[in-house]
């Protein structure tokens, strides 16, 4: 009796000893594994509904604010008195607000369809919200038409202010166009791999300095040969190929925003770039001689 009972308190000290153990539990850590992904993935979820529902809302409170000012214009047309200056005004600023808006909630639900099929989260409460609105969108869209009739039959002349409406798009379409090709100006730059011979004899760089001959530095020309560069986006390209014995950039970039990558062989493979926006601040041109 005795000699069973001490086998069972040694066998209940070793358990507790291993569960003391600082030695790794790989089914206790696939466990803490799993439960992160689920935690990670519930606030993926979390966040992206929330984002829907701020979406909804706004569209909502636009549709609100587009029946408040339906309503506005209404009580000025159907007043009976004969509408002055300032009453078609405020009847043409009411409409110029209610294109906008009623443009901004088309966009936003182009929007909403799109992130709801990558979102890959199948909520059919939300597939039909979107059905819904669309259809509200579009009975809306018929009664401003409706409006719109009412009042030309009333001479109250709309038809400028649509096309300065019309205008007002295409100078912010345009704007937009100009500021996406800054953009893709800001991040475009060049780069150049090759002997010392080669870059030489395509006019990217030459020699200078030194003293009777010695010491001499290559350096990028003046007057260098830009269509033996390579176009490349900054901000997606972040490592170019090299594939040399040796390599050395002559370019003026800063030696903490990148590193060589060498491969078994001791070849460099590559350059990467560890800091983008140091890296291409000096310049957007970048040389770098190799031996093969």
């Amino acid at each position: 009796m005795k000699s069973a009972l001490y086998s069972t308190l040694l066998s209940l000290a070793l358990i507790f000893n291993g569960c003391q153990s600082n030695e790794p539990n790989p089914e206790l850590e696939k466990l803490k594994a799993e439960k992160e992904a689920i935690a990670k993935e519930a606030a993926s979820k979390d966040s992206t509904i929330n984002s829907f529902m701020e979406s909804l809302n706004e569209i909502e409170d636009n549709l609100r604010e587009v029946k408040q000012k339906e309503g506005s214009i209404k009580a000025s047309a159907t007043s009976g008195a004969e509408l002055q200056g300032t009453s078609k005004d405020r009847i043409n600023q009411d409409i110029n607000d209610i294109n906008e808006i009623m443009e901004e909630n088309k966009q936003k639900l182009i929007n909403l369809q799109s992130k709801l099929k990558k979102s890959n989260i199948k909520i059919s409460q939300f597939e039909k919200t979107i059905e819904r609105m669309t259809e509200q969108m579009a009975e809306k869209d018929k009664e401003i038409g409706t409006l719109k009739e009412q009042l030309a039959a009333q001479n109250i002349q709309i038809t400028e202010l649509n096309t300065n409406v019309s205008s007002l798009r295409t100078e912010s379409s345009g704007k937009t166009e100009v500021i996406e090709q800054q953009v893709v100006k800001m991040n475009t730059a060049f780069y150049a791999v090759g002997t010392y011979k080669e870059l030489r004899d395509n006019k990217v760089v030459n020699k200078e300095g030194g003293f009777l001959g010695l010491g001499k530095k290559k350096i990028l020309k003046s007057d260098f040969n830009q269509d033996y560069f390579t176009k490349l986006d900054v901000s997606k390209v972040t490592s170019i190929p090299i594939n040399a014995k040796s390599a050395k950039v002559i370019t003026t970039h800063p030696t903490s925003s990148y590193k060589i990558e060498m491969d078994g062989k001791k070849k460099a493979k590559s350059l990467t770039i560890t800091n983008p926006e140091s890296f291409w601040k000096s310049s957007k041109y970048l040389v770098i001689t190799v031996e093969k």
